[in-house]
């Protein structure tokens, strides 16, 4: 089985372009399913990859990287500063997806957390109810 699994894993070599899949878990409704990262070091078997936001944190194997034959980004875009997985891909792509606040009934008081992070309430907070947040 490790036979196997050797020979259908090419190695990847530093400074090959890659697609990286982001966990369900790490990324909101919105944000892409795969984070474009180039590979900038490796040692026994695991990689460290960077993407235009820095260097992830995290080192991975050849299982959660797909290497891709175009040279969308070089090893020199990346920026020095090292981040997690999470928060890449939320300067990548904007966010974690929609909010929601936790409010039952209409946000009349302007406690919601959609009020303060200067939002409008969408329709995942009340369904069927107009928001007096504006």
């Amino acid at each position: 089985m490790i036979y196997r699994g050797k020979h259908l894993l090419r190695p990847l070599f530093v400074g090959q372009c890659a697609t990286l899949r982001i966990p369900d878990v790490d990324r909101g409704p919105s944000d892409p399913k795969n984070l474009l990262v180039v590979v900038l070091n490796e040692h026994d078997g695991l990689y460290t990859v960077g993407c235009r936001e820095g260097i992830l944190r995290a080192k991975f194997t050849a299982a959660d990287i797909s290497a891709i034959a175009q040279v969308l980004i070089k090893p020199d875009d990346v920026p020095g500063m090292c981040l997690s997985l999470r928060t890449a891909t939320a300067k990548a792509s904007g966010g974690q997806g929609f909010g929601k606040c936790q409010y039952k009934t209409q946000c009349t008081s302007g406690r919601c957390s959609c009020k303060r992070q200067k939002m409008l309430c969408n329709s995942r907070c009340y369904p069927g109810i107009t928001c007096k947040n504006l």
